[in-house]
């Protein structure tokens, strides 16, 4: 924020321009909070922001929010005189709030951002393949189907598990050639490492599910979030931090 005075609180077009717009984005977003939380109009903006980011922890806006609320007071309340102005925001924090303003009104879903042809696998493969397809993809998550029916998720830290513990149990060699697929799944069964969601769910929400849920390796995304549902795409830890 650039503070003004005497003469220069007259400014030209181009800086009321960038008031303009950071105050209208700012209005948006004041609009936007109210209606998501069902607040009326006399609660004042900062409250807004702290309730939204109460509801959405893994929401990253709340602090530039605070932020724009002390400069659009500044320049909002500083103003003695018509097109006269004691500060202008600025240009980088304008941009920010306009991103915020766009990540808030138009969020991006799960489809297409996770959108891709997901790696499946049948309970009757062997571990032999597997771990043929996690070295030369670097898959670590694998769908786990019996015909069309969704039995599960195989994760390479589950595999590494089942090792360990067949070898230290029973002191003998793997043969992995003779270990199918639904042998090592029962090993994940112990806790639900996977969800489903719809293909419209915003991909904030999504990272709001591996945040609330630390035991979560995979959400997968079908049309309505149903399992019967042809996979549509999959989102992991890895993908949630390079989508932000």
């Amino acid at each position: 924020m650039t503070k003004l005075t005497g003469d220069h609180a007259k400014l030209p077009k181009g800086q009321l321009d960038l008031i303009e717009q950071f105050e209208t984005d700012y209005n948006a977003i004041d609009h936007f909070l109210r209606g998501a939380l069902g607040i009326e109009s006399h609660v004042p903006f900062i409250r807004l922001v702290n309730q939204y980011s109460d509801l959405n922890r893994t929401w990253g806006d709340s602090n530039l929010l605070r932020t724009v609320a002390k400069v659009r007071n500044t320049i909002i309340h500083g103003r003695t005189e018509t097109y006269f102005h004691v500060a202008i925001p600025a240009p980088a924090l304008a941009r920010d709030l306009h991103r915020c303003r766009e990540r808030l009104l138009n969020p991006a879903r799960a489809i297409p951002t996770f959108q891709r042809e997901v790696e499946t696998v049948s309970i009757h493969d062997n571990l032999t393949k597997i771990l043929e397809i996690v070295t030369q993809r670097d898959y670590s998550q694998f769908p786990v189907y019996e015909d069309k029916h969704f039995q599960g998720l195989l994760t390479e830290n589950g595999i590494t598990r089942w090792l360990g513990y067949h070898v230290t149990t029973n002191l003998s060699v793997v043969e992995l050639d003779q270990v199918p697929v639904e042998q090592v799944l029962q090993n994940e069964e112990e806790c639900k490492n996977y969800c489903f969601v719809a293909r419209d769910v915003r991909v904030d929400d999504v990272s709001g599910l591996f945040a609330s849920q630390a035991l979560l390796e995979a959400v997968l995304i079908t049309a309505t979030g149903k399992e019967s549902e042809e996979l549509l795409g999959i989102a992991t830890r890895w993908d949630i931090i390079h989508a932000v």
